[in-house]
């Protein structure tokens, strides 16, 4: 499913403005943000999931902060989302004016990454508000394969299945790459396709046949193709089965010996981040808490979940603290896992 603000020229723009359509909530006592603007800083450009879900939540988070101040998004695009890691740990003022959504690979990268240079964060120290939706990659096959069942392909030469992703170092490559050891396939992996858009549009040409992408991703903006067999989903980046597919093994599942079970655990323990704002460390604790309760509030309210279900979007909220734990968890992960993974990923 397309929406009319895809097609705009806002695919130029660097900041967006969420029109502030609620009316003003009278009975908040007068405070901090009265005459303030909270800016959220989205680790991509315009025109993705990112981008959706960040539209759809500021017009009912507002209502339920006092004061009712305007929000903003501002798209701050790069190094698969390092920059705005960076950006909102080390510049972004800290004084509860501003929020993020981040990758959700932000804490797997850094625990991959860890020692190198230009990766300057540290994902436990964000204050999370709250996360809209999980963020299970569902591994789709496209209609021009020979075959579309995993076992199948098993058999298939090298240059069967072809992945097109932006670089060695996004999620994508990551994706295809535990699927292609999980599942036993020879996979050929294009790079320097950036963005989800561009991938789509490769698997169109005959380009690439396969493409990881967050389930959600999928069936909001390309429900028509789902409706369309033109792709199949045969296996999930994630912990456990998600419920619209009870019949898709996870890559966890696939995974045939235990070393690779840990190895694929890891690569999926970011999918419970999701897609999870988070505010700078040193931010205020009580406006930390301030926003954390306007979110949880925001997020059962009628009007968000009508307008989520209008635009086919899937909801799987989860408070602030919850998403604290599991970026945690990925950053204690133990370093022989993590240099397994890395091995795994051709990585240094």
């Amino acid at each position: 499913m397309r929406f009319k603000m895809f097609r705009t020229s806002i695919a130029v723009l660097a900041l967006a403005v969420i029109a502030a359509i609620a009316l003003p909530n009278q009975s908040a006592k007068a405070g901090f943000y009265k005459d303030k603007v909270i800016s959220i800083v989205i680790a991509f450009g315009p025109g993705g999931g990112y981008h959706l879900y960040s539209t759809t939540l500021p017009k009912h988070l507002k209502q339920f902060i006092p004061d009712t101040p305007p929000i903003v998004l501002q798209f701050m695009p790069g190094a698969g989302g390092l920059k705005a890691a960076n950006y909102m740990y080390k510049v972004a003022p800290k004084d509860g004016t501003y929020m993020s959504l981040l990758s959700q690979t932000a804490a797997l990268f850094q625990r991959l990454n860890k020692g190198k240079q230009g990766y300057r964060y540290d994902a436990s120290k964000f204050n999370y508000i709250g996360r809209l939706v999980s963020m299970d990659a569902a591994h789709m096959l496209y209609k021009s394969l020979p075959s579309r069942d995993l076992n199948t392909l098993k058999g298939e030469k090298l240059g069967t299945i072809i992945a097109c992703t932006a670089g060695k170092a996004a999620q994508g490559y990551i994706n295809a790459k535990a699927l292609s050891v999980a599942a036993g396939l020879k996979m050929k992996t294009l790079t320097g396709y950036q963005g989800s858009a561009r991938q789509n549009i490769a698997m169109q040409r005959g380009e690439c046949n396969y493409q990881p992408g967050a389930w959600n991703s999928w069936k909001a903006r390309r429900g028509d193709w789902l409706k369309q067999k033109l792709i199949k989903p045969v296996a999930l980046t994630a912990l456990e089965r998600h419920p619209d597919l009870p019949n898709v093994p996870t890559i966890v599942e696939l995974a045939k010996t235990a070393k690779l079970k840990r190895i694929m655990s890891f690569i999926a323990g970011y999918a419970p981040v999701g897609r999870a704002y988070a505010m700078p460390p040193g931010a205020p604790a009580d406006r930390v808490a301030m926003l954390r309760a306007a979110f949880d509030k925001a997020v059962v309210s009628k009007g968000f979940l009508a307008e989520t279900k209008k635009r086919n979007m899937l909801v799987g909220t989860a408070p602030g603290k919850y998403v604290q734990k599991i970026v945690d968890g990925i950053i204690a992960t133990p370093d022989g896992v993590v240099n397994d993974t890395k091995k795994m990923l051709g990585y240094k």
